[in-house]
């Protein structure tokens, strides 16, 4: 009987459920989606580290824990706001005799029912937006797409079944626990309960609404003015004038609003605007606290995206210039000891009976430091803020110099011709200007350089942007100085270049990988105590891939969570709000209001209560957005895709709570 009893509320009510049971089905379809990712091979080939995959492996189960508890809590919620929705329906049952035990079983039977449904129906989802998800993550890493394979995971179905078996066996003890509380008055009066305005003062609501926006205005100042770059407290500070002005903001906008459109009889009188005015009075009084954290949690979910999204191109960018050889090294030079075969690469490579084959093309030279730095050559043309973060910065330190023939040697290399240099010239190889405005404009008005009180002329006249070794990404400053140079120099480094002839590419990609891993784990601490660190072109990239993919996929994993979190309960609100607002629906029918014209108010209520915190939370991000333009080059792919993505979901829901509230309002009559 209690299974006929629950099958026929969930027919019955299937449109109540159906915000319920979108949010079920998408979050099972994410969850088993990001679960696929360390099965596919196309993500696999990416990086074949084992450290890097154990990291992927610990990353996924974490933020898989972190969801779980995000979505139960939601899951909680929505059962919370269904059971207030049914309040008189239960009365009725136990009116009719029926034990708040046999209540709660009929309850059980729903969320199984339910349960079962969007569980099976997300996996399904789930496998084909997998396929996708794996698709555009690839893309996004520039990894080749040859070696994907269409794949169905075991383990990402098990763990989602587990995962949400568990959210559901507490969504039921929670259900038996409230309806335990429940008293049968309460129950049948529940739609006769009114919204508490929490501000009725009208000049109480108007003055904390302009400190509110005072705070915000305040908040914005301070980090565009200092970036992230500022002081932990001065961030922190920053941080909670922006969370506690969002949060008066909302608190305080209802009054503020029906006061301003109050004013303006044009609108205020047209229509039934006075009545839509009152209900979104009501809505935003009563909800303001969770209007804050959805305004919050969508301005983390827009950020995510972006950044998600644009990492990718900003790594790659942030690397040119850095990458022309297929394998660099060095030995750190050890200046209190004077053994050449300590301090040489060349002859540390002998001592270990290194060589070279025929078809790896390669070049030694040496990296010194000048007693100049950066600061000091550049101190005219820098902020005091820059050279603060100057001097926290590597590139604070001396400047590195290289003599001509060496550097000559580097780009023979890479097939391009010696360049000559006179007694009194230098040249400057940098990528620094890319960050900081101060090289070009030095290099604009400054014809020389002065070290040790000697003027060297600049030959090039803007920076070469062309590192002399592979690094990945990074800033680079380099002087390249004449070979009789006779100012102080330190030795630091003693280095190596390789290019490998293309048709040897894995064999000698291998040796160096494999050397590379030696030199880290001190193979060779027995023959020399000579440390040595070297990299090739290809362990950066995977590097570099690794780092990104772990970014872009908590980026996307967890800004979908938090889209589909804040519309459901801004969806679930509103079903709540519509059934405790039919009798004034009602009132209008009786006094002649058109049917049209309700639903016009509901469409007018729906957008706007969407709209708000999605509007303060997208003014919050485009100030985030060019506080970290420093760092981040957003570009309109990345706003494309990560805007549709979240036009979809929000717009989605949106749409389907239009639709319920229309429904209720209208199986009312």
């Amino acid at each position: 009987m209690f299974s006929k009893i629950a099958i026929n509320n969930v027919k019955r009510s299937f449109r109540d459920y159906s915000i319920y049971f979108l949010t079920l089905t998408l979050a099972v379809c994410l969850f088993y989606s990001f679960n696929t990712v360390e099965s596919q091979n196309s993500i696999l080939e990416m990086n074949k580290d084992a450290d890097f995959m154990l990291t992927l492996n610990k990353l996924i189960a974490g933020t898989s824990v972190f969801v779980s508890f995000v979505l139960g809590g939601l899951i909680i919620y929505a059962n919370k706001i269904l059971i207030k929705k049914r309040k008189k329906e239960l009365g009725i049952y136990m009116t009719l005799g029926m034990s708040k035990g046999k209540i709660s079983k009929i309850l059980i039977v729903e969320t199984l029912l339910i349960g079962v449904l969007s569980l099976v129906v997300g996996i399904v989802l789930g496998i084909i937006v997998s396929q996708g998800l794996s698709v555009l993550v690839a893309n996004i890493m520039s990894v080749n797409l040859n070696k994907y394979t269409f794949i169905i995971s075991l383990s990402a179905v098990v763990k989602s079944v587990v995962y949400f078996g568990i959210i559901y066996l507490l969504v039921m003890i929670f259900n038996q626990f409230t309806i335990s509380k429940y008293k049968l008055i309460d129950m049948l009066n529940a739609s006769k309960k009114n919204e508490e305005v929490k501000l009725k003062n009208t000049f109480v609501s108007v003055l904390i609404f302009i400190l509110a926006v005072g705070l915000l205005g305040t908040a914005y100042t301070r980090i565009l003015e200092t970036g992230i770059r500022a002081e932990d407290a001065e961030l922190l500070i920053t941080v909670l004038m922006g969370v506690i002005g969002t949060l008066l903001f909302f608190f305080s906008l209802s009054s503020f609003f029906i006061h301003v459109v109050q004013k303006i009889n044009r609108i205020y009188l047209k229509d039934i605007n006075i009545f839509i005015v009152r209900q979104i009075n009501n809505k935003i009084n009563t909800n303001f606290l969770s209007m804050t954290l959805i305004c919050l949690m969508l301005f983390l979910t827009i950020t995510l995206l972006f950044t998600a999204f644009d990492l990718k191109g900003t790594i790659d960018r942030s690397s040119e210039g850095n990458n022309a050889f297929d394998a660099s090294a060095f030995l750190i030079v050890d200046n209190e000891n004077e053994d050449p075969k300590v301090n040489d690469v060349e002859e540390y490579l002998n001592e270990i009976n290194f060589t070279f084959e025929t078809y790896e093309k390669h070049s030694f030279y040496s990296e010194y430091k000048l007693n100049l730095t950066i600061e000091n050559l550049l101190s005219k043309y820098l902020s005091s803020q820059e050279q603060i973060d100057l001097v926290q910065n590597y590139l604070g330190g001396a400047i590195s110099a290289i003599k001509i023939s060496d550097y000559n040697a580097i780009i023979k290399l890479k097939g391009e011709k010696a360049i000559d240099l006179k007694e009194n010239e230098v040249l400057v190889v940098s990528n620094y200007s890319r960050e900081n405005h101060a090289l070009p404009q030095y290099m604009e008005n400054e014809d020389t350089i002065t070290i040790e009180d000697k003027a060297y002329t600049i030959k090039n006249e803007s920076p070469i942007e062309e590192n002399i070794k592979s690094t990945g990404g990074g800033e680079f400053f380099y002087l390249i100085i004449p070979d009789n140079f006779n100012g102080g120099l330190q030795l630091e480094y003693t280095s190596f270049n390789v290019i490998y002839d293309e048709n040897y590419f894995e064999k000698s990609e291998e040796k160096f990988s494999k050397i590379f891993t030696e030199f880290l784990a001190d193979k060779y601490k027995d023959i020399s105590p000579s440390l040595v660190i070297g990299k090739t072109k290809e362990q950066i990239r995977d590097r570099e891939n690794g780092s990104v993919f772990l970014v872009v996929f908590l980026g996307l994993f967890l800004g979908l969570i938090f889209i589909i979190t804040s519309a459901a309960v801004m969806a679930l609100q509103q079903l709540s709000d519509a059934s405790d607002s039919l009798e004034r629906y009602k009132s209008l029918r009786k006094i002649g209001v058109s049917e049209k014209l309700i639903n016009n108010a509901i469409l007018k209520q729906s957008l706007i209560y969407f709209l708000v915190p999605l509007g303060l939370a997208i003014i919050h991000s485009i100030v985030g957005i060019i506080a970290v333009s420093e760092i981040f080059t957003f570009h309109y792919q990345s706003i494309i895709v990560s805007s549709l993505f979240l036009v979809i979901i929000y717009g989605a829901y949106f749409y389907a709570t239009y639709v319920g509230v229309k429904n209720i309002v209208k199986n009312s009559n």
